[in-house]
């Protein structure tokens, strides 16, 4: 399993192709509700949604990871909790990220699979008791007995749960993730609207391309030139007042190597279009000329040093794109 993955990944990279779309269009304001902004990601998106959450934790109100990694962890598998705590503290005292204490009220989904065995357990367990120390326990929610490999669960769509799913990286488990992350998120006393499996209630609403380019001032940013933005019916208005959520895809996940299927097909849309949430999906470019071969978010420290801060490249970039919806 090991060998075929390492293989599929290197034919991969040499065939990633162009972008799907030329001139995209300017993302449009949305004018969502800024006290409704959330974030989630998988595997090396989730850590970066981790990232996000820390540096910009006065704006978001909840996080969704599936399979990342502590704060600040730089691409280690050995986690000092107490010491990374420690650090988000003091990165706070020198304004590099928002007071940590924002995230006391925050609702927080973990997620990993059971059969998952390129991310180790540990690090959501990890993950875990970071969150612990900022955040209200009762406010975590943590998913360990789903039977998926390294992948995003799905409740009606990808390969089989337990095997690893490439190209997508989408995996059919019967378990909508994108459902149970927003409505963990959102639900609180009023849980959201679950679609059926295999609706095609997404259809209501407006998918679309947008120009990244914009956002993305600097040389070795990572960022494709495309992202995708996912409109429901109901936010179909310059004035909507909706709920707005960012999901970060995993390596080898974005439009370079799947074009928009992982974003068409993730669920999130369906949730989206019923409960009245802005999908957004940026987007990192992968490729052997691009910055991140594998189209991994950066949580490694490859654009410089400040990556996890809210001086980071990409941090920044995304916070502009959050910004302009907000408008």
């Amino acid at each position: 399993m090991a060998v075929f993955s390492i293989a599929a990944s290197i034919l991969m990279l040499l065939f990633a192709g162009p972008d799907e779309t030329f001139g995209a269009d300017p993302l449009e304001s949305r004018r969502a509700d800024p006290d409704l902004v959330s974030v989630s990601g998988f595997s090396s998106g989730g850590s970066f949604a981790v990232q996000y959450h820390v540096a910009h934790s006065q704006s978001i109100m909840g996080a969704g990871i599936l399979a990342g990694a502590p704060y600040h962890s730089s691409g280690t598998i050995l986690y000092n909790i107490p010491g990374l705590q420690h650090d988000t503290q003091t990165f706070y005292q020198f304004n590099l990220v928002d007071d940590p204490s924002n995230m006391a009220a925050d609702r927080v989904y973990l997620f990993h699979g059971s059969s998952d065995i390129m991310v180790p357990e540990y690090a959501m367990t990890a993950l875990r008791e970071y969150y612990k120390g900022f955040v209200d326990n009762h406010n975590i929610q943590e998913v360990l007995d789903v039977p998926a490999f390294h992948g995003f669960p799905t409740a009606d769509y990808g390969g089989e749960c337990g095997h690893l799913a490439m190209p997508l990286y989408l995996n059919n488990c019967g378990y909508n993730a994108a459902f149970e992350v927003l409505d963990h998120i959102y639900g609180g006393h009023r849980p959201l609207t679950k679609p059926d499996p295999f609706s095609d209630v997404a259809t209501r609403g407006e998918f679309k391309a947008f120009d990244q380019n914009e956002f993305t001032t600097w040389l070795g940013h990572g960022f494709d030139s495309q992202g995708y933005v996912y409109i429901p019916s109901g936010c179909a208005s310059s004035m909507s007042d909706c709920k707005l959520h960012v999901h970060f895809h995993g390596c080898f996940m974005g439009s370079s190597f799947v074009g928009d299927e992982f974003a068409r097909k993730s669920g999130y849309n369906e949730v989206g279009e019923l409960n009245d949430i802005i999908i957004l999906y940026p987007q990192i470019k992968g490729g052997l000329l691009a910055t991140d071969a594998s189209g991994c978010w950066d949580w490694t420290g490859y654009t410089n040093e400040n990556y996890a801060y809210k001086t980071g490249v990409q941090i920044t970039a995304i916070h502009r794109m959050i910004q302009r919806l907000l408008e």
